[in-house]
């Protein structure tokens, strides 16, 4: 089967041109891929699972429940989730139904193994189905409802935590939710939590031990454990009960979940097995042209949102870029269509970019309830195009015709799997294969910008990327390469690019406390697309750019300056570097969870960047200390009062501290004449005789470079070639 599987592959090729130089050809390869590789939008976890359990009895109670109550989703929403700024009431939903199809069954799979799993996902679905599997449709409404109960008693603990001004968060009220339903598990009556005292002296242990529900590394083994563990052993002591087997497990329950992981092995192997029937009468991709398949949808032949498919998510630059490379000839993925007994063809992959055309031409669809309806993006105008930048804004009628038709005459790859020929053929399952994990490039990010932006730029930052991969990474190179590090240095040389532009560093880099930890983050990555987009089009944006890059290259040294302070073979230097700056950063902590973060290096330009290389060189025992003990003080900031500004205040100073005194004092010919007989008319720094009338220079005794002062007191008259010789050696050193 594997063997005589076939794979589709698409050659382009340029026509009727002379042969293209080297620069557009990487042009025109990078654009197809970007097109190829950008997707339309990903489905989420929640959407996926819309499909899967669309027929699931349990699933569909709480999905119309939730329908039918706005104000328990409500509820569901503000205990156990953080507001979000792109929230809509179906996403919320979709994630609302995921916590509800997880905490339903987390009671059989202990927290221990919870945590440390690598393949929890998959086991809580097929808990899920065990639980399903197992529950009579006269049942349903009892447990579902019993869940609820369980909500609305968390509730009566949030209403505690905010009357007596207690500390809680979602992991509180998660964890408290699970502990109410190992309860019920363990049939304990759950009538005493109906005593205001209960609900208070818990809730203010809770409190007390705040610190085991930070948000901060919420998905960390250990935070995990110790999070659950706690509650449990709250209720443990409150109803005296032994809660162990929950939260640590035991030979019994592993050997339960080992049992549950052999009967998936079992259902792949069925699954192949159906497979493989399928494949006998799969035909080959068809072609129809957009105008044929507009005309099957006037006929209703189409059924373009099937129950299993999400709402339209596609944005107009995205469905611009699609009309776009229609208009320029370059296929698009084939629609997967299932043909129905009946006539009707379901789309199963594929609908956003059918729907993004139907958008264009102004079409309407047929909805999932037979209805005719528009798409979100009615008669568009094209937004953001690359190439044919004279379309920009134009509508499909706005179209000279020859466009129109080339449209119109477009033609599409389409896989039809009949019903006919395929009776055991589900279209769910194919819907999910389709869609399920897709690891897409994501446009702002340097995958993507690998594949358009400008090619001398994108080389120079992985060259430059290449000498310092083995000590300066966000990632190690075992890792799975999205280009991580490309991308951070990428971020650096945003950075300097803006201060060269004279902007507001912090408009850009935002600094800010969270869970009394400083944190940092990018303002915006769709900025630096932004950048590099100019930077494409505009020679002086160009210039700037690579003069950032060498600025870069300028903070690296300084950090190697930095963490280099014992004598150590070239061959060790790598070595050294990524085990001194991993000290840096950990704070003064061993942690096994450790990893390295964007903000940590951000916070070290932040600090780092506008102090100046001899600055760094004479004083570098000392930065390196003051460096630990700021970023020690990063992540350990339990004090209230000490926020992102008290922070920013450390770093002005640390910085003024190491700041280059400006040239600010002009002495005239008498001050110089004083300061010569006060030398004894000697040069300080050769020791031969000084007269006024010889070539002479002011010098600053200590140099302004490593912190001397533009005082009277610092000021010294030698021979100009002496001076030129000493550069910014100091006395004292």
């Amino acid at each position: 089967m594997f063997l005589e599987a076939k794979i589709r592959i698409v050659e382009f090729a340029i026509v009727n041109e002379t042969k293209l130089n080297s620069v557009l050809e990487d042009k025109i390869k990078k654009e197809i891929f970007a097109r190829y590789n950008s997707g339309i939008t990903p489905l989420k976890a929640p959407e996926i699972d819309n499909a899967v359990y669309d027929t699931d009895p349990i699933y569909q109670y709480f999905k119309n429940r939730l329908k039918q109550d706005p104000d328990l989703e409500q509820l569901m929403y503000d205990l156990f989730f953080k507001p979000s700024r792109n929230s809509t009431k179906e996403k919320d939903r979709g994630k609302i139904l995921q916590f509800i199809r997880r905490n339903l069954v987390l009671k059989m799979f202990p927290i221990k193994y919870y945590s440390r799993s690598n393949d929890r996902t998959e086991t809580l679905g097929k808990l899920f189905e065990h639980l399903s599997d197992k529950t009579s449709q006269t049942e349903v409404e009892l447990l579902c409802e019993s869940f609820i109960d369980k909500v609305k008693i968390v509730e009566s603990f949030r209403q505690i935590f905010i009357g007596l001004k207690l500390k809680h968060n979602r992991l509180v009220f998660e964890c408290l939710l699970w502990s109410l339903l190992i309860l019920e598990n363990e049939n304990v009556n759950l009538s005493r939590l109906k005593r205001k005292d209960l609900l208070e002296k818990i809730s203010k242990k809770i409190s007390n031990n705040f610190q085991k529900y930070f948000e901060e590394q919420t998905i960390f083994y250990k935070q995990i454990q110790e999070r659950y563990t706690l509650t449990a052993k709250l209720f443990e002591e409150e109803f005296e009960i032994n809660l162990e087997i929950y939260y640590a497990g035991s030979d019994e329950k592993r050997k339960e979940l080992s049992k549950l992981r052999q009967t998936e092995d079992e259902d792949t192997i069925t699954k192949l097995n159906e497979l493989q029937d399928l494949r006998v009468t799969k035909p080959e991709p068809s072609r129809y042209s957009i105008d044929d398949i507009a005309r099957l949808m006037e006929r209703k032949k189409f059924l373009v949102r099937p129950f299993y498919q999400r709402s339209e998510v596609i944005n107009l630059s995205k469905a611009s870029a699609i009309i776009e490379s229609i208009l320029l000839g370059i296929n698009l993925p084939p629609i997967f269509i299932f043909k129905r007994s009946d006539g009707i063809s379901e789309v199963i992959d594929g609908q956003q970019r059918l729907l993004t055309i139907l958008g264009y031409l102004g079409k309407e669809y047929v909805d999932e309830e037979n209805q005719k309806c528009s798409t979100k993006n009615s008669n568009f105008s094209l937004k953001n195009l690359r190439i044919i930048k004279e379309l920009r804004n134009k509508k499909f009628q706005d179209l000279e015709l020859a466009l129109q038709d080339k449209i119109l005459d477009f033609q599409l790859f389409v896989v039809e799997i009949e019903e006919s020929l395929n009776l055991e053929f589900n279209p769910v399952d194919l819907f999910v294969r389709l869609n399920n994990k897709p690891y897409p490039i994501k446009e702002n990010y340097f995958e993507m910008w690998n594949s358009w932006a400008e090619r001398e730029v994108i080389t120079k930052i992985k060259d430059n990327i290449s000498k310092h991969r083995e000590w300066f990474y966000l990632k190690l190179a075992k890792d799975r390469d999205r280009m991580e590090n490309e991308e951070l240095y990428t971020s650096l040389v945003y950075f300097e690019f803006k201060k060269l532009k004279e902007q507001n560093i912090e408009k850009i880099l935002k600094v800010y406390k969270q869970n009394n930890r400083i944190n940092a983050r990018l303002a915006s990555i769709k900025d630096i697309s932004s950048v590099l987009t100019k930077v494409s089009e505009h020679q002086e944006d160009k210039k700037l750019f690579m003069n950032s890059i060498t600025k870069v290259e300028k903070f690296i040294s300084k950090v190697k300056c930095v963490l280099l302070d014992e004598d150590k073979d070239k061959n060790q230097l790598d070595t050294y570097f990524k085990n001194e700056l991993d000290s840096l950063y950990k704070n003064r902590k061993e942690s096994r969870s450790f990893r390295r973060t964007k903000q940590y290096f951000y916070i070290l330009w932040y600090v780092l960047s506008p102090l100046n290389d001899e600055m760094v060189r004479y004083h570098r025992q000392v930065i390196k200390k003051e460096l630990k003990d700021l970023f020690y003080r990063m992540k350990n900031s339990e004090d209230s009062n000490y926020d992102e500004n008290q922070f920013k205040k450390e770093i002005e100073k640390f910085q003024n501290k190491y700041k280059q005194d400006k040239r600010k004092l002009k002495l005239s010919d008498s001050d110089k004449e004083t300061l010569i007989k006060q030398q004894g008319n000697r040069c300080p720094v050769s020791g031969d005789p000084l007269l006024m009338g010889d070539e002479i220079e002011v010098d600053h005794k200590k140099p302004l470079a490593i912190g001397g002062l533009d005082s009277i007191d610092n000021l010294q008259i030698t021979h100009k070639n002496a001076n030129r010789r000493k550069g910014t050696k100091y006395k004292n050193d």
